[in-house]
Formats: structure tokens, sequence, C-alpha cells
């Protein structure tokens, strides 16, 4: 019986999308079965950005991977 590889998701995101709540805004990333994979506040996230100059340039709506090594 051959061995079966396992697929690794962890590396792979798409683009985020901007979800609003009455109480705040969200950045959130879904997986290919549309489930949430993670969720960022907005305010939180942008505040990060401003913090820290990202070093890598990235398309727009992947503004998350900037700062990431690879």
């Amino acid at each position: 019986m051959a061995a079966r590889k396992r697929r690794s998701t962890k590396g792979v995101t798409g683009k985020r999308e901007r979800l609003t709540t009455k109480n705040a805004k969200f950045f959130a990333k879904r997986t290919s079965r549309g489930r949430f994979k993670e969720l960022d506040e907005l305010g939180r996230s942008l505040k990060a950005d401003r913090r820290r100059k990202a070093t890598r340039k990235v398309r727009s709506g992947y503004g998350d991977r900037g700062d990431r090594a690879a």
C-alpha cells in the first residue's frame, strides 16, 4: 500500500475580506470550505502596521503578509 502525502494548508492563505458587526470591524480569512480561518480586529491590525515597516511588497488585500519572513 502506497503512503499518501498529507496536504499542509498552514501556509496557504487567501485574500482578506472586511467584516462589519455592530460592535467592531474585522479582517477575516476563510478556508477553501468557506469557514473562518483567522479574524483580526481592524483597528488593532492597522495600528500594528503603523508600528512596523514591512520589508516585503504584497498585493492589495494581502496586507498581513508584508511583515512575515516567509
